[in-house]
């Protein structure tokens, strides 16, 4: 399974690192990996550059959405896409600090329908090394 996680830059943050997208996945990876005995520095320096989400707010976009949609459902902050004719299975957890996509597919429909939330959001799959501005996908997510 793909896991990915997705953080709301602040905006002088996105502006600054657009065009150097590996410098600003260093500074998370930094954090993601970081021992126990430095998390209070990770956490001063993430809030220094991630807005932190209004969970209520992603779930009712979420569910406005897909509302209509078979395939998917929600229980709280976990939103689930089963969707048996793309093979896609998918689970949105919403945090205060990210949101945590796992997925079998490459691409998934989340992140089609999260390019329309508001923020600048920046996707990175610490496993794999991976990193890209959601805004940035446009050919990569099945229309």
């Amino acid at each position: 399974m793909k896991e990915l996680y997705i953080f709301n830059l602040k905006k002088e943050f996105a502006r600054l690192y657009q065009d150097k997208p590996s410098e600003l996945f260093y500074i998370f990876n930094r954090i993601y990996y970081m021992k126990e005995i430095d998390k209070n520095y990770g956490y001063n320096l993430f809030e220094q550059i991630s807005n932190f989400y209004d969970k209520d707010l992603v779930n009712r976009f979420l569910s406005y959405r897909y509302k209509d949609k078979m395939m998917y459902s929600c229980i709280d902050n976990e939103h689930i896409i089963n969707d048996l004719y793309l093979n896609e299975i998918t689970i949105l957890k919403v945090k205060p600090s990210n949101i945590r996509i796992e997925t079998n597919v490459e691409y998934p429909s989340f992140l089609k329908e999260l390019k329309y939330f508001q923020g600048n959001l920046f996707v990175c799959n610490f496993k794999e090394q991976e990193y890209f501005f959601l805004k940035n996908i446009k050919n990569k997510v099945n229309n």
